[in-house]
């Protein structure tokens, strides 16, 4: 009777985790289909969610404009720390290091931020600014490219889970399509915009045959 317990413990459990996972990615999809436009809420959905699904302490998430790295989203956790963040981008993606780790196409993992050897200074310099020792990184792919990332960090060194990578990634590709999507949407109304005033100079020139005026 105590392993049945035990067991049903854990199917609830994963059960549970499962649940959240898929509301928390449906409503996300939803943030996209309301701002078809507008990118901004699905980046501040997709902070929140990661963070408290993954059991962050803080998530970031930035997007990459002609080699120039944009902070796009973060989570809050102290004033000073925000504002020291805030006030370190926008910056060339040259001079953000850390920006090497994932400049591959992988996620990047770093169990401690105080023994990762390989890590760039600047990543132990802003932990512990910001109060963190673990950190997950995934970057944001279109067409083989990498064009932002995300990151999220836990107070406690140690790995991270994969299931939670796995969550991560499913973030990153729905921040792709919000860019996506904004970016045909806003193409489409520029071209009808365009249409648009070019019949209106038709009509008037088939009303107006002989005044140019």
């Amino acid at each position: 009777q105590a392993t049945i317990a035990i067991q049903n413990a854990r199917l609830f459990r994963e059960t549970q985790e499962a649940l959240e996972r898929q509301t928390a990615t449906a409503d996300i999809l939803k943030v996209i289909a309301a701002s078809p436009s507008d990118v901004q809420p699905v980046f501040d959905a997709i902070a929140a969610s990661s963070k408290r699904l993954l059991g962050g302490f803080s998530t970031t998430v930035f997007r990459i404009v002609d080699s120039v790295l944009h902070l796009v989203a973060f989570t809050e956790t102290n004033a000073k720390a925000d504002a020291t963040l805030t006030a370190m981008f926008p910056r060339p993606i040259a001079d953000f290091p850390p920006f090497a780790m994932v400049s591959n196409g992988q996620m990047a993992r770093v169990e401690d931020t105080e023994a990762a050897s390989s890590a760039p200074p600047m990543l132990r310099d802003i932990a512990r600014l910001r109060g963190y020792r673990a950190m997950l990184f995934t970057p944001l792919m279109r067409d083989g490219a990498v064009i932002g990332m995300i990151s999220v960090t836990r107070e406690a060194p140690g790995p991270w889970a994969e299931h939670h990578a796995q969550l991560l990634r499913t973030f990153a590709d729905q921040a792709v399509i919000a860019i996506e999507n904004a970016r045909l949407f806003n193409e489409t109304q520029e071209a009808l915009e365009q249409q648009t005033a070019t019949a209106d100079i038709l009509r008037v020139i088939s009303e107006s045959p002989n005044d140019i005026q």
